[in-house]
């Protein structure tokens, strides 16, 4: 999946997709409802949401809505008190939708524009 969205649509080479951590972090998946993976996410020991991926035949349906909800489950669950991520611009009106505030300035990352979210989680 990563591959497909990361690496085939937007040109990620596979030394930049596949770091090392994903071994350490916790990951969610979104099956369909015949059980083929359609998106994934992860959240890294230190709170960093990324990688979140979905296929573009499932995109506007709420999949990326659902694994960041459940990274976020995650994440409250182990008493994180913040999480942050990396957020292509394109996809920073969906971050602020959950309360992420943008900070810092634009920054490249994998040949693409992104800025640097952060969620609070101490009050919810």
């Amino acid at each position: 999946m990563r591959e497909a969205v990361f690496m085939d649509e937007q040109g990620v080479s596979a030394e930049m997709e596949w770091d090392g951590l994903d071994g350490v972090c916790y990951h969610a998946l979104a099956l369909s409802s015949t059980g083929d993976a359609i998106g994934c996410g992860r959240i890294s020991p230190d709170g960093h949401i990324g990688r979140i991926a979905v296929l573009s035949a499932w995109r506007g349906k709420r999949v990326g809505s659902s694994l960041l909800e459940s990274l976020l489950g995650y994440a409250r669950s182990q008493h994180y008190s913040q999480v942050d991520l990396g957020a292509q611009m394109h996809a920073v009106p969906f971050y602020q939708r959950f309360n992420f505030i943008a900070v810092g300035e634009i920054f490249i990352d994998a040949n693409m524009p992104h800025i640097k979210m952060q969620l609070s989680l101490k009050n919810s």
